[in-house]
């Protein structure tokens, strides 16, 4: 299955590589926590403290961690709000079509599905700036 946007009457339509973009971000979203929660179950070696203040960045690149921590955390939890927003009768079919390209069930409308999947990656992209609308 491809992907494509709706043409018709979608007012959530993106261009389409920050489509692209945006539905392989969202399609990440479990590498993303399983890398998230490495981060937080690294440790420092005991060897590498010595007691003594730093004048210098931290060595161990800790606070490169920690960025990466909160950039991480912010996508996910857009992308988490998103999902939660698209009515439950509606989520998991929506979620699995961006995921794993399933197809969508008989019990409404396949243009349900398709809005409600096309408006989650709108939001998804607008929320990160990655649109001015």
């Amino acid at each position: 299955m491809r992907d494509y946007q709706r043409e018709k009457n979608n007012k959530y339509k993106l261009p389409t590589a920050l489509y692209n973009q945006t539905i392989w971000q969202i399609r990440d979203y479990y590498r993303l926590m399983d890398e998230y929660e490495s981060i937080i179950v690294e440790s420092r070696s005991p060897s590498d403290i010595d007691g003594m203040p730093h004048g210098q960045p931290s060595k161990d690149g800790m606070d490169r961690k920690i960025i990466k921590m909160e950039n991480i955390s912010r996508i996910v939890g857009i992308i988490r709000e998103e999902k939660e927003a698209i009515p439950e009768e509606y989520r998991q079919a929506v979620w699995n079509n961006i995921l794993y390209r399933t197809g969508y069930p008989n019990s409404a409308d396949r243009t349900t599905y398709a809005r409600w999947k096309s408006r989650m990656i709108y939001n998804v992209a607008k929320r990160q700036g990655l649109i001015e609308k």
